[in-house]
């Protein structure tokens, strides 16, 4: 596959997941191209979700996984499917905003910009609601 399809169809998923999350169905929506989001999400939505799948494959993909079914890097990193699953997103953000610093050594410290992490939570919660669809 080459990196600009594999962009496509990270976008569609993207869109989908959020349309999804948007409609309460519980169902799978039909596939979508990549393009302009669905009205009933908003393509600003969308847009962050995308911004934020981004700043997570570069920041982050050296050791989690970022998308829905990848696998870690590192085994002690979990994947950021199962972070934005039990972890509340809220308080991530306000950890993002203090500049996360954890207690594992491996990990190094993140400072983001205000836009970036609401970029990143939304990601976040794309990749919770299409988990729990």
């Amino acid at each position: 596959m080459s990196p600009a399809t594999g962009s496509l169809r990270r976008r569609s998923l993207v869109v989908a997941m959020l349309t999804l999350a948007a409609s309460g169905t519980g169902c799978a929506p039909a596939p979508q191209r990549a393009g302009p989001a669905p009205a009933t999400i908003g393509a600003a939505a969308a847009a962050a979700a995308w911004r934020g799948e981004q700043i997570a494959r570069t920041a982050c993909a050296s050791c989690h996984a970022v998308g829905l079914y990848d696998a870690s890097v590192m085994d002690a990193a979990p994947p950021l499917r199962d972070v934005a699953a039990r972890r509340d997103l809220g308080r991530l953000e306000e950890q993002l905003a203090e500049g996360l610093v954890t207690a594992h050594p491996t990990m190094p410290p993140f400072n983001y910009r205000a836009g970036e992490i609401d970029d990143l939570i939304a990601y976040l919660n794309a990749l919770r609601a299409a988990r729990t669809s």
